[in-house]
């Protein structure tokens, strides 16, 4: 591991004071648990964006019933991964 000076505003320090003795564990750990969540989130969220430019690029999409049931899934907690395509553009 390496040391990582970072400034936090004081309400977000006191709060991760407050889980931190709450779940008896180190401050330390606290923000390596969010760092590591918001990078999982983060790298998801970017390889999705780039999947579908390149499904695009490609001539291919999603209908919107796809998109919409996807979604539902998500909101049910089933957390489906993105499903293929199932729009091809006309090839000129």
């Amino acid at each position: 591991m390496t040391n990582l000076s970072v400034r936090l505003p004081e309400d977000v320090r006191d709060r991760v004071d407050a889980l931190a003795r709450a779940t008896r564990r180190s401050r330390s750990f606290i923000i390596n648990e969010a760092v590591v969540s918001y990078l999982e989130s983060q790298t998801d969220f970017v390889l999705g964006i780039e999947q579908g430019l390149a499904s695009m690029a490609a001539g291919q999409g999603h209908s919107s019933e796809q998109v919409f049931a996807w979604i539902d899934d998500w909101a049910a907690g089933n957390k489906k991964p993105i499903p293929e395509p199932d729009y091809k553009s006309k090839q000129r």
